[in-house]
């Protein structure tokens, strides 16, 4: 297992009370630990490029407090990151991997609409299953920037978004002569992945 942040790590032990014990514990529980990592990016990070992984997980993205969640230029700003996160995901996951999103499902974050950002990029939806945080004993969700970092928010109702390449998922259409932009979209990603191992 591979855990990251977009922070440092020297961030995260000033501005989170319990950063300190959670790295710990991670690496007791032999997790290597990844910072400075950006969603956008990650495939080009020099211990991330050379593997692929059948789970990704992305729990709660934010493109930081820029605007009211409620405007549509924030919208536009977390659809980017989601967006960005799921287009490197893609070429860094397994052939029968999945991706997960775990994102609130009112309004205004219905508005994001990530089942659409996903179909963009070429998956589609496995399953979405309601979020409880009582599943995963001793989580606690961090705001992640401005002033109140370190606090928690209420995460309401919330599900996970489970996706997958097309090809995987259940009931898709084996005939070429029908495939759908977002399959042909996945089957360029999947010929640049290649192309991509083909020159390490």
């Amino acid at each position: 297992m591979i855990a990251t942040s977009f922070d440092s790590e020297e961030f995260l032990m000033q501005n989170y009370s319990n950063a300190r014990t959670n790295l710990e514990e991670l690496k007791e529980r032999r997790c290597t630990t990844l910072h400075n990592v950006n969603a956008h990016t990650m495939i080009l990070h020099p211990l991330l490029n050379l593997k692929v992984f059948d789970r990704i997980i992305y729990n709660f993205p934010h493109a930081g407090f820029m605007f009211s969640e409620d405007d549509d230029r924030q919208i536009k700003l977390h659809q980017e990151l989601v967006r960005g996160f799921l287009r490197n995901a893609f070429d860094m996951l397994t052939e029968d991997g999945e991706i997960h999103i775990t994102h609130k499902t009112t309004h205004p974050y219905s508005n994001w609409k990530i089942e659409k950002l996903a179909n963009e990029i070429g998956l589609r939806l496995l399953e979405e299953v309601e979020f409880s945080k009582w599943d995963y004993p001793s989580y606690v969700n961090k705001r992640g920037s401005g002033s109140r970092i370190d606090n928690t928010f209420t995460v309401g109702e919330c599900s996970t978004f489970k996706f997958v390449k097309p090809y995987f998922a259940e009931g898709s259409e084996s005939d070429d002569a029908e495939l759908s932009d977002s399959t042909l979209m996945a089957l360029r990603y999947i010929e640049v992945a290649d192309q991509r191992k083909n020159c390490r």
